[in-house]
């Protein structure tokens, strides 16, 4: 099925309550202009309640004993309320009731606002030809009147508009030059905006690594700024983007600060966005088909934000936002209907979607037709046909997999006439498999044949890359029905080929553009400084010559050659400043990496919801770290890792960013939960992705670690290491659990699995998990290692203390012990009490 992308918090309310009191008394005592701007104040806190309007009009009658300008600014005010109001048709004649006054009084920026406000409006409205020609008025006069940001304004919204109409070069061009024009006056909320706008635009082409570059541009900026709304869309934005490439851990965390954010400034088409994609999340979040028990938990959870969604456009009646929201509730209980089959009769339920009882089957999916026909009511009174086409491929798939056939190619071959009259070649490419999955349900091999192959040449064109593999899958099932066994096996090994593809690319595009940009900038620093040494060289050879003429010319000369050698100093301090510029740059971009890494890293929220009992002790040698550690909860059991890669800084940073996307491919998308088989699959990807092949002289790069399987339902926990050992603390003894001497990485004994432990848990036991930097640190009296032993005293002192406490302890042993020294390595300790 088709995923579509799309309250006020009681102390907001209280807030705005207490302050339009405040506002209220001082209006009785004021007057003439500071009165005018309390009631456009008034009127913007109530701007969506009609006291709003009342406030608006209040200030409208102030205005008329006043002047022109604030006669405009009076019309312009209730012209916004009514917007923000949706009452389009006197919205629009306020900003022109705006536009003609300030017209005729000559007051130059209310007509830069009424002509802007009038120009997005008609956007809004989807009235291209009328935005365009009042774009095209702001361009004029802003151009007349040499102001830069009413320039780039209308530059923007042309960008904005050529987008629409399907100019994407013209587009692009536009919006650039509306940034270039906003950074020539260093207008920082413009420059924002535009960045946001572009990164849509580079993510609606699916150019991923363009948008979030023009996504964190804009987040810098914001931050900047004190702006958190505009941060919450920047952080929304880079949810949408996560999700697309199919990085669902870092998109659901921006989702999560934009929903936080939306719910602090009481914004609520917000907060129902960022609902609609975290239930996009767990949605997507659905590993393989027999994974029931997690899948329904993540479907469940979905489930919840898509409802809370539901709920809050319906409040604001945002009709187009309400279908949507209907439709990917419909996919929801859709797969829970599916998961049903799959817990009942596990890899044979698409068989028994065919064998068993029409009505049986029917009951399952009733609800998932009834929201998705209630979404093509609405998108047929909207009259939005990309949507109609949308709701019409996913009822005719329910149809299908009720087995009602008639139904499902009705509905199926009108989306697919639509999508193609419409010219959506996303939507004709869903159209086409979904009636290619029908048809061969229906054993109408050579039409089935048709459309799968159809649509398999449409998702190649358009970089599908899982509507791509989901059509090799369906063609291999094809050909083995047919008895095509050659062709079968093809088709089978193209899916999975596709399937590493996918991983590939993702999770190494963002390391091999960090790890390019860090050695280019390095070598750049490292021939700037071979330059200097030259050249100064060069001028010690000058200087000496001058010397021998100085003798002879001492006089004559003696003020030449204090110029030159004035000169030379001033040449000598501006390479010196630019090498430290230089430096201070490569320093930046690894403080960036920094920002990267501690974002694939566990958030403390997460943490502290999903272990309430821990601490985390992380302390990177240098600005990046080779440790890293890692949590991801599923079906019940948490996942728990402590890793330490080869080396740290930057090259241990890139293998931790391998590991961390290694084992998100192994444990979420694949659904593995034993430990030693999850080390078991990442020693074989490390090897794989390093070409590791054994010979004499290449290198051995790869990582120390201790995994957990923590299961605080049943009380059980699973473990593996290789190398780092696994302490459990139990009524004051320490048990050691001894990890195999191999890492993940080639090894003389990389044939023989890794050792799975399974350890029956107490209530009050404490497992701890770290790397070997604590207890490598130089210190103490002599200099001397403070060594495991010393380190498991330490733990033993600690372990009744709170979690907190025990954190604060370690910290300060450190600290205390390792005094004058440098640190030695990157620090992990990871503390869990049961």
């Amino acid at each position: 099925f088709i995923t579509i992308s799309i309250l006020l918090v009681a102390q907001i309310l209280l807030g705005q309550v207490n302050q339009e009191d405040s506002l209220k008394q001082i209006l009785k005592n004021s007057k003439d202009y500071e009165k005018l701007q309390i009631l456009f104040k008034l009127s913007e806190i109530r701007e969506t309640d009609p006291e709003g309007i009342e406030y608006a009009k209040d200030a409208i009658s102030v205005a008329e004993k006043l002047d022109d300008k604030a006669k405009s600014d009076a019309e312009y005010n209730l012209a916004f309320t009514y917007s923000s109001q949706d009452d389009n048709e006197k919205a629009l004649k306020g900003f022109y009731k705006s536009l003609d006054i300030s017209d005729k009084s000559n007051y130059l920026f209310g007509k830069f606002r009424a002509l802007r406000a009038i120009s997005e409006f008609y956007l809004y409205l989807d009235s291209l030809e009328l935005a365009h020609k009042t774009a095209k008025q702001l361009l004029s006069l802003a151009t007349k009147n040499d102001s830069v940001k009413h320039q780039a304004n209308a530059y923007f919204i042309l960008g904005d508009l050529f987008d629409r109409n399907g100019q994407p070069d013209s587009a692009l061009f536009l919006l650039s030059k509306s940034l270039d024009l906003s950074k020539s006056i260093n207008s920082k909320e413009d420059i924002a905006v535009t960045y946001n706008r572009i990164g849509r635009f580079y993510f609606d082409k699916a150019d991923y690594p363009k948008s979030i570059d023009c996504y964190t541009n804009a987040i810098t900026i914001r931050e900047t700024l004190n702006d958190p709304e505009g941060l919450a869309i920047a952080y929304y934005n880079f949810g949408n983007t996560y999700t697309y490439i199919g990085n669902y851990q870092l998109a659901l965390e921006q989702y999560q600060k934009a929903l936080q954010t939306f719910e602090k400034i009481g914004n609520n088409e917000g907060i129902a966005k960022s609902c609609n994609g975290i239930g996009m999340v767990y949605e997507n979040l659905s590993q393989s088909t027999l994974a029931v028990k997690a899948n329904e938990a993540n479907y469940k959870k979905g489930l919840e934000y898509y409802l809370r969604s539901l709920d809050i456009f319906q409040k604001l009646k945002y009709r187009p936002e309400e279908g949507r929201a209907m439709q990917n509730i419909a996919n929801l209980y859709s797969r829970l209907a599916t998961n049903q089959f799959a817990a009942q009769y596990g890899e044979e339920w698409m068989d028994s979607l065919v064998k068993l009882p029409s009505k049986t089957i029917q009951a399952s999916f009733e609800t998932s037709i009834e929201y998705y026909k209630k979404s093509l009511e609405i998108f047929n009174e909207t009259k939005e046909e990309d949507q109609i086409s949308t709701a019409s491929i996913n009822i005719g798939t329910a149809y299908s997999t009720i087995r009602d056939w008639k139904k499902a190619n009705k509905y199926l071959n009108e989306a697919l006439e639509l999508a193609r009259k419409l010219n959506l070649p996303y939507e004709t490419a869903k159209a086409l498999f979904a009636l290619g999955e029908s048809n061969l349900w229906q054993k109408n091999m050579p039409q089935a044949e048709a459309n799968l192959l159809e649509c398999l040449t449409l998702s190649k064109k358009l970089k599908m890359k899982d509507d791509e593999r989901y059509c090799y899958e369906r063609l291999s099932t094809l050909y083995e029905d047919l008895g095509d066994i050659q062709k079968a096996l093809n088709y089978n090994k193209l899916a999975v080929r596709i399937k590493d593809k996918i991983f590939t690319e993702k999770s190494q595009k963002a390391i091999t553009e960090m790890q390019t940009k860090y050695e280019t900038e390095k070598k750049d620093l490292a021939l700037n400084l071979q330059e200097s040494v030259i050249k100064r060289q060069k001028l010690t050879i000058i200087g000496a010559i001058i010397g021998v003429v100085l003798v002879l010319l001492v006089a004559l000369l003696l003020l030449k050659m204090i110029k030159e050698k004035q000169k030379a100093n001033r040449i000598l301090e501006e390479k010196n400043e630019l090498i430290t510029l230089q430096k201070k740059e490569i320093t930046d971009s690894i403080r960036y990496a920094s920002r990267i890494q501690r974002a694939i890293l566990p958030s403390d929220e997460m943490l502290l919801q999903t272990l309430p009992q821990h601490f985390v002790v992380f302390l990177p040698r240098d600005i990046v770290s080779g440790d890293f550690f890692w949590l991801s909860q599923n079906g019940g059991k948490i996942v728990i890792v402590a890793a330490d890669c080869t080396g740290h800084g930057v090259p241990g940073a890139f293998m931790s960013m391998l590991g961390v996307s290694f084992l998100y491919e192994i444990v979420n998308k694949e659904g593995i939960m034993q430990p030693a088989s999850i080390l078991n699959f990442l020693r074989d990807h490390v090897k794989h992705t390093l070409s590791q092949t054994g010979k004499k002289d290449e290198a051995k790069d790869g990582m120390d670690i201790s995994l957990c399987v923590f299961d605080p339902h049943e009380m059980k926990l699973e473990w593996a290491g290789a190398y780092n050992p696994l302490y459990l603390i139990r009524n004051g003894e320490l048990i050691e659990y001894k990890a195999d001497k191999m890492p993940i990485a080639i090894h003389m004994n990389d044939h023989m699995s890794f050792t799975n432990h399974e350890i029956a848990l107490q209530k009050g036991d404490s497992f701890y998990i770290s790397s070997d930097g604590y207890a490598d640190q130089f210190g103490g009296a002599d200099g001397r290692k403070f060594m495991s032993k010393k380190y498991k005293e330490l733990l033993l002192q600690i372990c009744n203390k709170p979690m907190d406490e025990q954190k604060s302890i370690i910290l300060k042993e450190h600290l205390d012990w390792k005094g004058h020294h440098e640190q030695v390595d990157d620090i992990l300790v990871m503390g869990v009490r049961v």
